[in-house]
């Protein structure tokens, strides 16, 4: 296994990777776009007379995806990817004749009796952030731990020091190698990435709407109340209380869950007036009808609500947000984007105002929501090829998907999230500089989330930082050259 010619490491990467052959099961972090994957492929290298290789992808066109990365990298390289579209029977004997081997890491578990684990010297967990609770890179890595360097990769491991310890156990890491974009050895491979947040002033329609739908919230939180449990007003807290109302010995439990249900339905509702638009609530609401559970037929059989309802149909109007995001397609009508928002009913809605005022756009969302395999690829085949210059994605164009960069990343709306903010970022700005709008409503858990997000980052690279530099004192060094 040998890097193809022109193909030239970084001198941060080719560090890395001897940092890791000499200590041994690490942790790399580094931002998107500054070439986790080559390190990979270097640490390969070096281990080519050792063993065979199992790199693991969480998703099918991860792995494709990588899959193309080795054979674009690696002379005459023997690689092959194995996911769930093979047959088990047909699977069986391919472990154990190939090189490198891409996969999903529900595959291997499936597989795990028919591989002979003592043949691999090197597996690479991508994503590794995934590396927790019952996900299926916790039983690989304990079943491969006794026979192979085990390297996880990652954008963002998380902004919780207990999460990160959990990814370290489960993989048994006793080296974090991590890189940032001010690091003086990566700074200069950087692209220069313009980040801005556009508040848009709430719309007094809008606001109202908004207002009635949390009094009707508190409401049915005092009721719930009123059975003698305790709940907080956030969504957090209703569904945390929901699990210790379930679990209590009261009788009247079922009645307080009724009503908690109609609440977490409401804060829903809420959150789509506020942040997304009329459109998304009343797709919302429709959806609430195909439902089952007593919280929701109340619901939708409350007198206050269906007047809510009837209020919004008779005064549709253009949430604040959709006005800006016009605005910004408009100033450069020429430049590639990628929309991210969290709900499919606003991708639609999204979509729809946008085609109605002569964008080239279209949707990207998951095959649970009836968008089928062949449908993603040709999506993105199309986009790569400028048929189109927006899309307007889902949380699936956040990881797992070979979607080219684009000069334009705009969050719909924040996200609470170190993690999916980080990989949203990264799409812009690969190749040139890049650009990210964040649009937020103002008074509204918009500016909670962006600042929560923010303040999780920042944690993160702080506890990597520290964990970086206690294992550089710490650290015993394991010759896997």
């Amino acid at each position: 296994m040998v890097l193809k010619q022109g193909i030239l490491p970084r001198k941060y990467q080719t560090e890395i990777a001897e940092n890791v052959l000499r200590k041994g099961n690490s942790l790399i972090v580094l931002p998107t776009g500054l070439g986790k994957t080559l390190i990979a492929m270097l640490i390969a290298d070096r281990l080519r007379n050792k063993g065979n290789v199992l790199f693991l992808a969480p998703t099918k066109p991860l792995v494709n995806q990588h899959v193309k990365s080795f054979a674009e990298c690696i002379e005459n390289a023997d690689v092959i990817p194995i996911t769930g579209e093979l047959q088990k029977q047909k699977r069986k004997d391919m472990w154990n004749a190939h090189n490198i081997i891409v996969a999903t890491p529900q595959t291997v578990a499936s597989d795990i009796e028919h591989i002979d684990k003592s043949r691999f010297a090197l597996v690479i967990f991508d994503e590794v952030h995934r590396a927790v609770g019952k996900y299926a890179y916790s039983l690989i890595a304990k079943e491969f731990r006794p026979y192979a360097l085990l390297v996880g990769l990652t954008a963002s491991p998380g902004g919780k020091k207990i999460k990160i310890d959990e990814i370290k156990k489960t993989l048994g890491i006793i080296n974090v190698e991590s890189r940032d974009y001010s690091d003086e050895d990566v700074s200069k491979y950087v692209k220069q990435m313009d980040i801005e947040w556009i508040v848009a002033e709430q719309d007094p329609i809008y606001k109202k709407i908004s207002s009635r739908l949390k009094d009707l919230t508190k409401w049915y939180l005092k009721m719930v109340r009123g059975y003698g449990f305790r709940v907080g007003s956030t969504r957090k807290s209703m569904i945390s209380a929901r699990t210790s109302i379930l679990n209590s010995p009261i009788k009247s439990k079922y009645h307080a869950i009724k009503y908690l249900s109609a609440a977490i339905n409401l804060d829903y509702a809420a959150e789509m007036v506020e942040t997304q638009s009329m459109n998304a609530f009343l797709e919302y609401v429709d959806n609430l009808k195909s439902r089952e559970g007593k919280g929701v037929k109340m619901l939708l059989k409350d007198g206050r609500f269906e007047q809510i309802i009837k209020d919004v149909k008779s005064n549709m109007r253009t949430h604040p947000k959709m006005k800006v995001l016009a605005s910004i397609l408009k100033q450069n009508p020429n430049s590639k984007y990628i929309i991210f928002s969290q709900y499919t009913a606003q991708i639609k809605h999204i979509h729809n105002t946008l085609e109605r005022e002569g964008f080239k756009c279209k949707m990207f969302v998951g095959q649970r929501k009836g968008f089928t395999r062949k449908q993603q690829l040709e999506v993105i085949k199309q986009f790569r090829e400028g048929i189109f210059n927006i899309l307007i994605a889902s949380s699936i164009g956040e990881e797992g998907l070979d979607i080219p960069s684009v000069d334009y990343v705009i969050f719909y709306e924040p996200i609470p999230s170190e993690i999916r903010t980080i990989q949203r970022r990264g799409r812009a700005g690969r190749a040139k500089k890049g650009y990210v709008r964040i649009l937020i409503a103002k008074g509204t858990r918009d500016e909670a989330y962006y600042f929560v997000a923010k303040r999780k980052e920042k944690k993160m690279k702080a506890i990597i930082k520290q964990m970086g530099k206690r294992e550089k004192r710490t650290g015993t060094l394991i010759d896997f050259m």
